[in-house]
């Protein structure tokens, strides 16, 4: 006569096959001469249950546990890898609905990437939570389970999908805003030749011409040139500039730090190949010295 001396019984509607390939995959790991592995199915549509025990009753505390971590991990597995991927996909199919298909595809491949690197992260959080249940309960509904022991889950899961949804959608704006001005600028003449621009330390900014003579300065201490983080907010104001005076060459003298922040950053992606940092001049090393 076979003792079963431990056994969970797992039920699911939609996700039969994935949840019997994790299950059989966990189980081998309990298979050994002292615990016989227990596995049956029963089919009463729409439902499939699954019962998982472990035969005969030597080392039983072990085995418990052991039994126990496995079902847990096979069913969080299944919702890590299914469950969560296609709760993005229907919650961004509603939110993003008035978003185009490629855009709503973009955004789910963006989510899904960024969950992938929290895949440790994610995936201990809904083990201990299916762990602690199984403790205390002897079957598990892997529907009913996903929606109402994991609600917080599912609501930091819709944070994570706005936020990145966001992100995409606000990059995408900013690479047509840039596209735009692009093509502003390219039906435009030139009404200047070469301008060059100069940060100074004493928190001001000036515009001259190739031979030196100050077209614009502008004291940068103003409501529309406040310091953030150490960098000058000076990006719209510039790129307005620019723009009226369309150059052909646009020659830059500043230091590293400003060379490489996020308002050059988008000037540079604006005009392209018409911008320049100047290697070293005079007035470029009189100016970056007294910066240092």
């Amino acid at each position: 006569m076979i003792f079963v001396s431990f056994r969970f019984l797992i039920g699911t509607i939609s996700y039969a096959d994935e949840l019997r390939k994790r299950l059989n995959l966990e189980l081998k790991f309990l298979q050994n001469e002292q615990a016989d592995v227990l596995y049956r199915e029963v089919e009463i549509p729409p439902w499939s249950f699954m019962m998982v025990g472990i035969e005969r009753a030597e080392r039983q505390g072990e085995h418990r546990f052991a039994c126990r971590f496995a079902v847990a991990k096979a069913i969080t597995d299944l919702f890590v890898n299914h469950l969560e991927a296609n709760y993005v996909k229907n919650y961004i199919e509603k939110v993003y609905n008035y978003c185009s298909p490629q855009d709503r595809f973009e955004i789910v491949s963006c989510t899904l990437e960024t969950l992938e690197k929290l895949k440790i992260i994610r995936r201990n959080r809904i083990l201990q939570s299916v762990y602690d249940f199984l403790a205390d309960n002897r079957s598990i509904n892997i529907e009913g389970f996903a929606k109402f022991r994991l609600r917080n889950y599912w609501k930091q899961l819709q944070c994570l999908v706005r936020r990145t949804g966001q992100e995409y959608l606000n990059a995408k704006d900013y690479q047509e805003f840039v596209r735009l001005l692009r093509c502003f600028i390219e039906m435009q003449e030139p009404k200047m030749d070469e301008v060059h621009i100069f940060v100074t330390v004493e928190s001001t900014f000036f515009i001259c011409d190739r031979r030196g003579n100050i077209i614009r300065k502008e004291h940068l201490c103003t409501p529309s040139f406040s310091v953030n983080g150490g960098e000058f907010n000076y990006k719209d104001y510039l790129l307005s500039m620019l723009i009226t005076l369309v150059p052909k060459t646009i020659v830059f003298h500043v230091s590293d730090h400003t060379w490489e922040s996020d308002p050059l950053r988008t000037i540079q992606q604006v005009f392209e190949d018409r911008i320049c940092r100047c290697s070293g001049c005079d007035r470029c090393r009189h100016l970056l010295g007294r910066q240092q």
